[in-house]
């Protein structure tokens, strides 16, 4: 006998969360559904899970749609970094990914600092980063790396 399951969680080898399978009737009695890993799948259970699905799917389409205007808006934008200089026009420390997302984030534009790769900057002037916004959305940017006197006056 076999009997229809959902799957609550992954597991290694047989299906992952969210699953709809057949598995044998001892195996889903005696160790999946015991240990919460799935549930009989119903009608109503079935029709469930596909209206949360369909809400994830609308909900990472808005945030794909939001990411790209965001990438829109950053696409050749230069973003200034104040920084500490000593002698020969070199930094105290580093400009890293935190110091440009902080510059973002001054800006009006929220993006987390592990999305965008750059070298750390140890001098002064233009230096490029990359933005991966989202799957398949990159942007470049200019970061202008200035003295922090500069920022004063």
């Amino acid at each position: 006998m076999v009997m229809r399951v959902i799957f609550q969680s992954d597991v290694k080898g047989v299906a992952k969360q969210g699953d709809i399978k057949e598995v044998k009737d001892g195996y889903a009695r005696n160790f999946l559904i015991p240990k919460g890993l799935a549930v009989q799948a119903t009608t109503g259970r079935e029709n469930e899970l596909n209206e949360r699905k369909r809400r994830q799917q609308q909900r990472a389409e808005r945030e794909r749609l939001g990411m790209q205007q965001l990438g829109q808006q950053l696409a050749g934008q230069i973003v200034v970094v104040y920084a500490k200089v000593g002698e020969n026009d070199r930094l105290f420390g580093a400009v890293t990914n935190a110091n440009v997302a902080e510059a973002l984030r001054n800006l009006g534009h929220d993006v987390d600092r592990k999305k965008i790769q750059m070298e750390p900057i140890k001098h002064l002037g233009e230096h490029q980063a990359t933005l991966h916004l989202y799957a398949g959305i990159t942007v470049n940017i200019t970061v202008q790396v200035e003295p922090e006197a500069q920022k004063r006056g």
